[in-house]
């Protein structure tokens, strides 16, 4: 059975990510690990030291958790779930489970952020991009329709796709269960680099000023429940400087984005 990996952290985000983590479980008859990333609060006492509570603050997440997995288990009797509560890294702890092969997928939430937040202000699923070795699907806090019936497969013009992670997507695909079609976004600075796709790829070319602007408008015209974003392993200088494709899609998308690292 495969494992989808959520994440929670008892926020409104949250609660709509289990939602939709919920149907595509039913959808691709996958178990639903519940994840949350422990850190532990520090405490100021009278003399001026500083201490960790870590035994009390663990078990009071544990208590919510297992709370949470009982509601969930007695509300969906189909679904078999799971609780991994840790105080590692979110990054070191999704790819040992990814290595392990004990994820197939991790689904995120994304809390709605005013314009200059979403400038400055950085999100976990944002800070795994590229970097770990499992897909991501963001969820929005405002998306509530939770369908997953055709995804958008977003596609470079200047490379063809590596057998491996053509297996990777097609398998996504199949897990899913979902009408996938290729797409690629050419913009004016692009129309002189020759096509250069696989031969046995069909891929609906889109004219458009920027990525942004036509990718979301062509999900809209043909009711894409999702986009699927390939995301290069950037570095951290890269990260502070350019703002990527997946990035501003993640951020600006009305519906969720899977990303999937080269």
């Amino acid at each position: 059975m495969k494992t989808i990996l959520v994440g929670v952290d008892f926020t409104k985000s949250s609660e709509n990510t289990i939602n939709y983590a919920i149907e595509v479980a039913k959808q691709s008859h996958s178990k639903i690990l519940l994840f949350h990333a422990l850190t532990a609060p520090l405490i100021h006492t009278t003399s001026g030291l500083v201490f960790l509570d870590n035994d009390n603050f663990r078990k009071d997440a544990e208590k919510e958790m297992q709370n949470l997995l009982s509601h969930l288990s007695k509300k969906h009797p189909i679904l078999k779930f799971g609780i991994e509560i840790t105080y590692d890294g979110i990054k070191e702890r999704v790819n040992k489970l990814a290595k392990n092969r004990k994820i197939n997928l991790l689904i995120l939430g994304l809390e709605t952020k005013s314009k200059i937040q979403k400038l400055l202000g950085s999100t976990t699923s944002l800070d795994l991009t590229g970097k770990i070795d499992c897909p991501i699907i963001t969820v929005s806090e405002k998306y509530k329709k939770h369908s997953m019936k055709k995804m958008l497969i977003a596609i470079d013009n200047k490379e063809t796709l590596k057998a491996g992670l053509s297996k990777r997507i097609h398998a996504l695909v199949d897990l899913l269960k979902v009408k996938a079609e290729f797409v690629h976004i050419r913009t004016d600075n692009e129309l002189d680099i020759r096509e250069t796709h696989n031969r046995q790829i069909e891929v609906t070319t889109i004219k458009s000023k920027d990525f942004k602007t036509g990718i979301t408008s062509y999900a809209k015209k043909t009711q894409a429940d999702l986009i699927m974003l390939i995301s290069n392993n950037y570095s951290s200088f890269h990260s502070l400087f350019i703002d990527s494709h997946s990035k501003k899609i993640i951020l600006s998308s009305n519906i969720p984005a899977i990303s999937v690292h080269k």
